[in-house]
C-alpha cells in the first residue's frame, strides 16, 4: 500500500504521458477514493483535496481507461503480443485488465463531476457500450455509471437510446458471418436494456423513450438463436413489471404465456417465461382476484399451463413448474389440490432422487432456479408453512390425498411391479399429507387456546352470570356436534372412494397398497362424524364388490 500510495502523483498527474496501473494501484486508488466520498468526519473541501490528490481531471482518468480498454480489446481479438501467453496467463491478463477497468469506472464515480468532466465521462461511457468489442463484463458497470452521471432519469434514458442506435450501426466488431454480427448486437442491446429496466424508476413507463425501446426486443424474442430468445424474453418480462396492470393483460401476459406454451420451444425459454407469469401474478394481485373476463382468462390459462409442466416428460421443466406452483400457493394465489397433489408426486419421485446425486458436486448449481436439491429444499418447508398459513390452506391440503391417488396411478400406467411402487411409496405419501395436516391443526389449537387465556386473564371480571341459562345449552349442545373429522378418517374415505371407483383401472399392487393404508388406519369411532363414518363404511362395502384382487379384499376383511 505504501508502495502504491508513493506513486500516486505519477499515476495520474495531467501530463501527457500516462503509464499504466496494476490491479494493487487500481484497487488501492479505487477504495481510496471512496472512503474519502463516504467519510463522515471529512469536510467537503477536505474530500474534494483528497480525491483532486489522486484524480487530477477526469480526461486523464478517461485516456487511461481507453489505454486499458484497448490492451483488453486487442487480447480478445488474438493480437499476436500474446502468442507467447499459456491458457492460464492469457486468463490472468484478461481477468486484471477487465479489474482494471472497473476500478477506474468505479473512480469515475466517487469524484465529484463538474459539467465539463461530466459531459466527457459521459461520452466515454457511450462510446464503450456503442462499441460491440467493449467486454461484456464492463457493460453493467458502464451503464450505472453513466446512469449516475445524468442530472436526470429522463436525459438517461435518451442517451440509453443513442446508444441503441450506435449499437446497430457499429461496423468495426469482426465477425465472420452477417448473422453472427446480429446476433452480437441484439445480445448487447438486451444487455443493456435489462440494467437500464433494473434501475429506472416506475414511473419512467410513460416516458415514450422508454416504450420505444421494446421495438428492440421484438426482434430478439423471435430470434432462431435460441440464446438470444431466452434473454430477450427476460427482459421483456423486466418491462412488463414495471407496466400497470391493464397494460400487462392486454399484452405482455398473453405474448408470455404464447412463449411458455410452446412444446417446441426450448426449456430454458419456456421456464424464462413462466418464471415471468409467476412476477407478473405475485406483483398484481387483482389479476386472480378480478371481475375482468380476461384478467380470469389468463389466470386460467396460467394454471392449466402449470398442470402440464407439472406433467411434463422433461425433468427441468417439472422442477421449475413445481417451484413456480409452490410460491403461489404459498402466497395465496389460488388453493387448488391438484396443483399440491402434483408437487407432493415430484417432492416423493425417487427418479428425481437420482438426479439430485449428479448435481450435489456442483455447489453453485444447488442455488439455482430448476435444481432438483433446490427445489426438494423449499418443498421440504414449503408443506408445512403452507398448511399452517391458513384454514383454507389447510383443507387444500387434506383436499390434495384424492389428487394424489390418481395422479400416481396414472403415472404408474398399468405398471404391477415392486419398482415402479417404489418410485412412488403412496403409503409414505398419505402418512404424510395427515402428519401435516395434524400438525397444523394441533399449532392452530394451542393458539385459540393462548389467545382464550390471554383474553381470559385481561378481563378477569367479566362473566356471563346475567344470561339465561338455556344459552350454555345451546353452546354446549353445539359444541357436541361440531364435530372435526380426523385426517385419517377424511384420508380413509378417498382411498375408499378410489377403490370403489378405479380399483378396476389400477395395478393390483397398487390397489393393495391402498387396502393395507386402509385396514391399517386407526380411527377412534366414538369421536368421529357419525355421517363420515357411515360414508366410509359405504364406500368400503362397494369397494369390495369392485375389486378382483385376492390379496387386497383379504386385507380389507
Amino acid at each position: 500500500k505504501a508502495e502504491a500510495g508513493d506513486e500516486d502523483e505519477d499515476l495520474l498527474d495531467g501530463g501527457e504521458k500516462i503509464g499504466s496501473v496494476d490491479p494493487v494501484k487500481a484497487l488501492f486508488l479505487r477504495v481510496k477514493c471512496a472512503l474519502a466520498t463516504e467519510s463522515t468526519t471529512m469536510s467537503s473541501v477536505v474530500k474534494a483535496d483528497t480525491i483532486s490528490d489522486i484524480i487530477s481531471d477526469i480526461p486523464t482518468l478517461c485516456n487511461l481507461l481507453n489505454k486499458h480498454l484497448d490492451k483488453l480489446i486487442e487480447f480478445n481479438n488474438g493480437s499476436t503480443d500474446n502468442d507467447d501467453l499459456d491458457d492460464d496467463e492469457a486468463g490472468a491478463f484478461e481477468d486484471d485488465q477487465n479489474f482494471i477497468c472497473l476500478q477506474l469506472i468505479h473512480m469515475a464515480e466517487s469524484s465529484e463531476l463538474e459539467e465539463g468532466s461530466r459531459r466527457h465521462f459521459i461520452s466515454i461511457m457511450r462510446s464503450m457500450l456503442s462499441r460491440l468489442a467493449t467486454p461484456d463484463d464492463l457493460v453493467e458497470t458502464c451503464v450505472k455509471a453513466m446512469a449516475a452521471a445524468h442530472d436526470t432519469e429522463a436525459q438517461f434514458l435518451q442517451t440509453i437510446s443513442e446508444i441503441l442506435v450506435d449499437v446497430e450501426d457499429d461496423e468495426t466488431f469482426n465477425h465472420s458471418s452477417n448473422n453472427g454480427l446480429l446476433i452480437v448486437r441484439q445480445m448487447r442491446a438486451i444487455s443493456i436494456l435489462s440494467i437500464v429496466l433494473e434501475n429506472i424508476s416506475g414511473h419512467m413507463m410513460t416516458n415514450p423513450i422508454l416504450e420505444g425501446f421494446r421495438r428492440h426486443l421484438e426482434p430478439a424474442i423471435t430470434s432462431k438463436n435460441p440464446i438470444v430468445r431466452q434473454h430477450g424474453v427476460g427482459c421483456w418480462s423486466k418491462f412488463a413489471l414495471l407496466c400497470d396492470q391493464d397494460t400487462v393483460l392486454e399484452r405482455d401476459m398473453p405474448l408470455l404465456l404464447q412463449i411458455a406454451s410452446q412444446e417446441e420451444e426450448i426449456v430454458d425459454v419456456r421456464a424464462q417465461a413462466a418464471l415471468a407469469l409467476c412476477d407478473l401474478v405475485l406483483i398484481h394481485d387483482k389479476i386472480h382476484a378480478s371481475d375482468d373476463d380476461s384478467a380470469t382468462s389468463h389466470f386460467d390459462s396460467f394454471k392449466k399451463l402449470l398442470l402440464e409442466m407439472l406433467e411434463h416428460s422433461k425433468p427441468a421443466i417439472v422442477i421449475i413448474a413445481a417451484e413456480i406452483t409452490a410460491k403461489l400457493l404459498l402466497a395465496g394465489s389460488f388453493h387448488d389440490p391438484h396443483l399440491l397433489a402434483c408437487l407432493f408426486v415430484i417432492y416423493f419421485d425417487t427418479s428425481l432422487i437420482e438426479t439430485e446425486e449428479d448435481d450435489d458436486n456442483d455447489e453453485n448449481a444447488v442455488t439455482e432456479v430448476g435444481n432438483p436439491v433446490r427445489l426438494r429444499q423449499l418443498l421440504t418447508i414449503f408443506f408445512p408453512t403452507y398448511s399452517m398459513s391458513s384454514l383454507e390452506a389447510n383443507d387444500t391440503m387434506m383436499a390434495s390425498v384424492a389428487p394424489t391417488i390418481s395422479i400416481v396411478n396414472r403415472k404408474l400406467d398399468g405398471k404391477n411391479s415392486p419398482k415402479a411402487m417404489s418410485q412412488w411409496p403412496i403409503a409414505k405419501m398419505i402418512e404424510y399429507i395427515c402428519c401435516t395436516v395434524d400438525l397444523a391443526d394441533k399449532k392452530k389449537v394451542e393458539g385459540d387456546d393462548d389467545e382464550t387465556n390471554g383474553i381470559s386473564s385481561e378481563q378477569p371480571m367479566e362473566t356471563h352470570e346475567n344470561e339465561p341459562a338455556e344459552n350454555d345449552n345451546t353452546a354446549s349442545d353445539d359444541k357436541t356436534t361440531s364435530i372435526e373429522a380426523s385426517s385419517t378418517l377424511l384420508a380413509s374415505i378417498d382411498i375408499a372412494e378410489f377403490l370403489m371407483d378405479d380399483s378396476q383401472n389400477a395395478p393390483p399392487l397398487f390397489v393393495r397398497a391402498l387396502a393395507k393404508i386402509l385396514s391399517s388406519a386407526s380411527i377412534d369411532v366414538d369421536n368421529e362424524d357419525l355421517s363420515l363414518l357411515s360414508r366410509l363404511k359405504s364406500h368400503v362395502a362397494e369397494a369390495e364388490y369392485s375389486i378382483n384382487d385376492r390379496p387386497a379384499l383379504a386385507a380389507l376383511e
